[in-house]
C-alpha cells in the first residue's frame, strides 16, 4: 500500500468523570479507524496536564468535572495546547453556557442526548477548521423547547435503591404536571406507591387522573416484539400510542410525559442482551425529538457483565449512575 494513501490518525484525549459513560464514549470513538485514544481523564486539572504531555489533536471534554470544570479546562488548554481542537460533550443545554464555551476557545459542542447522531458530525467539522454545535441545541436556540430529552440509566445495588430512585423521579415529574409511565415489576410498583404516599403524594388522585400510568412489562414486550426481538414498526405503534395517551392526561399548556421502568432491564435479566440494547435504542430515537425524561434502572450485576455490551448499553443513555 502507498504510505501516502494512509488515512491520517487523529489523537484524542477523552475527559469524562462518569466511568461507564466514558467507556461508552471511547467505544463509540473506536469505531473509527482514524481515531487513536491517547489518554483518558476524570479530573479537570489532570486533563490539562495530560493535554500538555500527550499533545492530542482533539480533546473531548465534559463540563461537570472535579478540580477544574470543563470551561476552566478550555481556557487553560487553549493557552497551553493551542493546536488542539476542543469538543465539549455534556448534558448542559443552556445557550449561555454554549456561548461561554466558544468565548473561551472551544471548537465544538455536543449535547449528550444527541451523542450518536451528532458526535462524528461535529468531530469532522472541527477537524476541518470550523465550529459546530449539536443540531438539537440549534433548535433550542430557535425556541424549540421540545428538542431536548433525558434518558438516564441507574445501576442499583438493591431493590430499595431502585424503588427510592423511581419514587423520587416520579414525585418530581408529577409535581411539574407531567403524566408518568411506570414500567415496573408488581412488587416494585407496590413499594413505589408506598414511598410516594409517605412523601405526601396523593397516589389515589394521580391514579384516578391517569397521570400515574402503571404498565405491565410483559404486555409491553409482547406488543413490541416479534420472536423476542423488538420490531421497529410494532414498537413505534405501541410506544407512540402509549405516549399520546399519557400526554392527554398531563396538565399545563404544553402536555409533557415522563417514563421510568424496567422493560429493557427485564430483557437483560433474561439474558437477551442485544434485544435490551435494541429496545433502549428504539426508545431513545422515539423520545429524542420530545421533551421526554426517562429513567431506566438495572441491577448492579448488569454493570459487571461483558464490557462491550455494557458500553453499548450505556451509549444509548444520556447519563449513567451507579448506586
Amino acid at each position: 500500500m502507498d504510505p501516502g494513501s494512509l488515512m491520517p490518525v487523529h489523537k484524542v484525549l477523552v475527559v469524562e468523570d462518569h466511568e461507564l459513560f466514558r467507556q461508552a464514549l471511547c467505544g463509540f470513538l473506536q469505531q473509527r479507524a482514524d481515531v487513536l485514544i491517547v489518554g483518558e481523564s476524570t479530573d479537570g486539572l489532570d486533563a490539562v496536564h495530560q493535554a500538555e504531555a500527550r499533545q492530542p489533536d482533539v480533546i473531548l471534554l465534559d463540563i461537570g468535572l472535579p478540580t477544574l470544570n470543563g470551561l476552566q479546562v478550555v481556557s487553560r488548554i487553549r493557552a497551553t495546547v493551542p493546536n488542539a481542537r476542543v469538543l465539549l460533550v455534556t448534558n448542559e443545554s443552556s445557550l449561555d453556557v454554549v456561548e461561554e464555551a466558544f468565548r473561551r476557545g472551544a471548537h465544538g459542542y455536543v449535547y449528550k442526548p444527541r451523542l450518536h447522531q451528532d458526535l462524528f458530525l461535529v468531530f469532522d467539522a472541527i477537524l476541518g477548521g470550523g465550529r459546530h454545535v449539536s443540531r438539537s441545541l440549534e433548535r433550542i436556540a430557535d425556541g424549540d423547547v421540545a428538542a431536548s430529552h433525558r434518558h438516564d440509566v441507574l445501576f442499583c445495588s438493591s431493590d430499595a435503591i431502585l424503588e427510592n430512585a423511581f419514587s423520587h423521579f416520579i414525585a418530581g415529574e408529577l409535581g411539574e404536571g407531567k403524566a408518568v409511565i411506570v414500567l415496573a415489576t408488581d412488587s416494585h410498583d407496590r413499594n413505589i406507591r408506598r414511598l410516594l404516599h409517605a412523601s405526601d403524594v396523593n397516589v389515589d388522585l394521580v391514579i384516578q387522573q391517569e397521570r400515574y400510568l402503571p404498565v405491565h412489562i410483559d404486555d409491553v414486550l409482547a406488543q413490541v416484539s416479534i420472536n423476542g426481538w423488538p420490531d421497529e414498526a410494532r414498537f413505534a405503534h405501541a410506544a407512540g400510542d402509549l405516549l399520546r395517551s399519557a400526554a392527554s392526561r398531563a396538565t399545563g399548556h404544553h402536555p409533557k410525559v415522563a417514563a421510568c421502568g424496567e422493560c429493557a432491564p427485564t430483557l437483560w435479566a433474561r439474558g437477551h442482551f442485544d434485544a435490551a440494547i435494541r429496545l433502549e435504542h428504539l426508545w431513545d430515537e422515539l423520545s429524542s425529538g420530545q421533551h421526554l425524561d426517562t429513567l431506566c434502572a438495572y441491577p448492579i450485576a448488569a454493570h459487571h457483565h461483558d464490557a462491550r455490551l455494557v458500553r453499548q448499553l450505556c451509549g444509548e443513555h444520556t447519563a449513567v449512575e451507579v448506586r
